[in-house]
């Protein structure tokens, strides 16, 4: 065998025998073959012999396999579901397809049969590998409770599973187990594995603190230096937020700018091509635009703004009412636009323009039938993806029956929070940079003003520090604005039973009593912050060309 030969998996050659049964040699061996050129990404020579194969074997399941690849390579969801349900028909004790069929139907708009392929997935699961693969698929599609049981699976099997650790640590969080989620983070603290993970995860709880020695050993971690750039993030974000825990802020700003400069090498902003785009949002919104002719969209409320504004504080409040299903942070709407740009073949504030009160109607349609798993139980949904304050003009159009409440927290605050804050790989570019952050949180602030004077039976400002202050009449108005009843169970937001899977998910569990001003603590320290602000806002005063006000 030559040196650099791949070593055999004798199991898996072995599971891939059984799984190839039922096929004569010749179809094991072509099928070999397309697994072979799917892996290695040639799709039109896959696609010739699973040809062959469909016309041979049409009911195989590892054909059938083949077939769904090649329907999710297109975008077919639904014929991906469908192949891969005849193939769980043929092999009903295969956790993997079952996996897959949820993931298709999921994908293509069948919450109802992907929750039952996961159910049917976790009824035949055995191995510990695929405990934590359901897992983790249970987690991506919003079940956690389902998500947790299958960490623990997976952990009964495989103890000392970082993987497996930091899953069911992810788990209880998102369902307010605050102390067995620090348990699994400092397990793995202890033992030396995944620990920049584990020490983010930790200290991202945000309600448990750090022991004096826990502090001590994580900032040696950080100033060792010697992890690679994404863990040596990670023990920054981490060492910075629990510095600031700690009541010791310079050093916890002297930690977080090393953090936020590491990223910013990784992750640029160009204020110019942010400036340019607030321009053509302008453009396209200012003026009359075709709106959707159907009363369509009062089951949502959008929730949108800055990251850290508060927002998920307002979702717990209004899915504390009986009415309201807090969905938390949705891709729809970016995708159903995303996807009519590419149908188009133009850029979004290229088309919007030219969108007819059809196009809106059918983009709305297509946005309530992706989100209509979240309306199953409860009649209206919450969406809280902050960025979709810049497609407000959009939302108007597509579900003009909609609510859309801007959360607005103080500026340096929010500013503040969002600089502590280490988001998903690629996400809020603007966030590492005093001067990019006030030049996005300046721009989301004047548009929220501008379209709640606009419209506002549909778009409110809710204040953070108001609805702490004085809870009751805060929450009266806002559950008016949203056309619902007032409950007093929204007056204990903290004690609904719901999952969250945001930074603030321990926090807003927490009993309203006091208002957060952690960039208080730091006093002349974040002068430059604040200065960041006060340009952001005269360069907003000074152009004199803004109608809408989104820029």
């Amino acid at each position: 065998m030559p040196a650099h030969a791949p070593t055999p998996n004798p199991a898996a050659a072995s599971d891939l025998k059984q799984r190839l049964k039922g096929l004569t040699q010749r179809q094991a061996e072509t099928m070999r073959r397309v697994m072979q050129l799917q892996a290695a990404g040639d799709r039109l020579m896959a696609g010739q012999w699973l040809l062959q194969l469909a016309n041979e074997a049409p009911d195989h399941p590892e054909v059938l396999l083949g077939l769904a690849q090649q329907s999710r390579e297109a975008g077919d969801w639904p014929l991906a579901a469908a192949r891969l349900l005849r193939a769980t028909e043929r092999r009903p004790d295969d956790p993997r397809l079952w996996l897959q069929l949820a993931q298709a139907q999921a994908e293509a708009d069948d919450p109802s049969g992907a929750q039952r392929s996961l159910a049917a997935a976790a009824a035949c699961t055995r191995s510990a590998s695929d405990w934590l693969e359901l897992s983790q698929e249970c987690d991506r599609q919003g079940h956690y409770d389902m998500a947790l049981g299958a960490a623990e699976a997976h952990l009964a099997r495989s103890p000392d599973s970082a993987p497996g650790l930091l899953q069911r640590s992810r788990c209880h969080k998102a369902l307010g187990h605050s102390e067995p989620a620090a348990a699994d983070c400092r397990r793995l603290i202890a033992q030396g594995r995944e620990a920049a993970r584990a020490w983010f995860a930790l200290v991202d709880l945000k309600t448990v603190p750090l022991q004096p020695a826990e502090l001590e050993q994580l900032a040696a971690a950080s100033r060792r230096g010697t992890a690679p750039a994404d863990e040596q993030a990670l023990l920054d974000f981490a060492l910075g937020g629990a510095l600031e825990a700690a009541g010791r802020p310079a050093e916890a700003l002297q930690a977080l700018q090393q953090a936020n400069a590491g990223v910013r090498r990784t992750l640029p902003w160009n204020a110019a091509v942010f400036a340019q785009q607030m321009q053509a949002l302008e453009a396209a919104f200012s003026g009359p635009v075709a709106r959707s002719e159907a009363a369509q969209g009062e089951e949502v409320i959008f929730l949108v703004g800055l990251p850290r504004s508060g927002s998920t504080l307002v979702e717990q409040v209004l899915a504390s009412h009986p009415q309201v299903e807090g969905a938390s942070e949705l891709p729809y709407l970016q995708q159903v636009i995303e996807e009519e740009s590419q149908r188009r073949r133009r850029p979004f504030l290229q088309w919007a323009t030219d969108a007819r009160a059809t196009d809106w109607t059918r983009l709305g349609r297509d946005y309530l039938r992706r989100s209509a798993r979240w309306r199953q139980q409860r009649p209206i949904a919450t969406d809280k993806l902050p960025d979709n304050w810049l497609y407000t003009g959009a939302l108007r159009a597509m579900l003009p029956g909609a609510r859309i409440i801007d959360c607005r927290r103080e500026a340096l605050q929010t500013c503040w929070s969002c600089y502590k804050q280490l988001f998903g790989p690629g996400l809020a570019a603007y966030s590492y940079d005093f001067e990019s952050l006030a030049q996005f949180a300046v721009a989301c602030e004047r548009s929220g003003d501008a379209w709640a004077a606009r419209e506002p039976a549909h778009v409110r400002v809710q204040h953070y520090e108001a609805l702490i202050q004085d809870a009751e009449r805060e929450i009266r108005a806002l559950l008016a604005f949203c056309g619902l009843p007032f409950d007093a169970v929204c007056l204990n937001a903290h004690a609904a039973q719901r999952a969250i899977r945001t930074p603030s998910a321990l926090q807003v569990r927490q009993p309203m009593k006091r208002i957060s001003a952690p960039a208080d603590a730091y006093g002349e320290l974040l002068a430059p912050l604040r200065d960041a602000l006060v340009r952001a806002r005269q360069q907003d005063r000074a152009n004199p060309d803004c109608k809408l006000g989104v820029w």
